[in-house]
């Protein structure tokens, strides 16, 4: 059973040219939920690297002010290797 974090990952959503959105099970609070993953390790440059992860918290802590029935809510961010 593959985990991210404390959430068991159920199958995959979708898949795009940065990553993956899989179906996962928060096991601490027993929701479902969606995952979106983004693979930076495939960026060389640390400038590249740096730029883009401030601009995933940025969206993330954004959309996380918002709350909206045609907008998903951001319950979690967080990096793993």
């Amino acid at each position: 059973m593959k985990r991210i974090g404390r959430y068991e990952i159920l199958g995959e959503i979708g898949r795009g040219g940065m990553g993956v959105v899989y179906k996962a099970r928060d096991t601490a609070l027993g929701r479902i939920v969606a995952i979106k993953t983004i693979r930076l390790s495939e960026l060389t440059e640390p400038a590249e690297l740096q730029r883009l992860q401030e601009r995933l918290v940025r969206e993330a802590r954004s959309a996380a002010l918002l709350s909206h029935p045609g907008i998903v809510t951001v319950y979690d961010i967080a990096e793993e290797d």
